[in-house]
């Protein structure tokens, strides 16, 4: 997926969020299918920015990390979080000001696949998987989009978990899924 694809699909989630549905045009089967998009944690109701800390920092911190904007999670918004919070800004087409007021924890805070709730492995089959197998490919790792999780999908997840620093079992749980689907500079 290019920049502007990802300008694309960041703008159509966060108009789409105040409708809380996502349409699933890229599914031929399913044209007319829509997912409830999952949200975080509801807007504190006070702007977050640079000089504040606690719990709310900590959730725009870890946000950051899972959109593709790696920081140290520390509840401390210094100037390196509102550097992080101004290129999120940027990146999806809102308002570049390093503050997290309702727009911004909106978009940041919307996973647009939300995990299905169970481990998907070798030997299972089904949407879960081609809707993996896709998004393996959008990362540059090559394999077919059949619906059966067999030992190439299997080493394809294994590739993808070591790009990115976690357990490289082949398998995907909650921690593969939420950064093969959710996290911005996977692909």
């Amino acid at each position: 997926m290019n920049v502007k694809k990802t300008f694309i699909c960041l703008t159509a989630a966060g108009a789409l969020a105040m409708q809380g549905v996502v349409p699933l045009a890229a599914h031929a089967e399913t044209p007319q299918k829509s997912e409830v998009i999952q949200q975080g944690k509801p807007y504190p109701g006070h702007l977050i920015k640079r000089g504040d800390s606690g719990k709310d920092v900590r959730t725009v911190q870890n946000q950051l990390n899972k959109k593709g904007f790696p920081i140290y999670v520390d509840g401390i918004f210094g100037k390196m979080t509102e550097k992080k919070v101004k290129m999120f800004q940027a990146r999806s087409a809102l308002a570049i000001d390093g503050i997290v007021g309702k727009k911004t924890w909106t978009v940041l805070n919307i996973d647009i696949f939300p995990y299905p709730g169970h481990l998907i492995k070798q030997g299972d089959k089904g949407e879960d998987v081609k809707r993996i197998q896709a998004r393996l490919n959008e990362a540059e790792i090559n394999v077919s989009i059949d619906g059966m999780f067999g030992s190439k999908t299997k080493m394809a997840v294994e590739e993808f978990q070591k790009k990115f620093g976690l357990q490289a079992d082949g398998i995907v749980g909650p921690e593969t899924w939420d950064i093969l689907f959710n996290y911005a500079d996977n692909i």
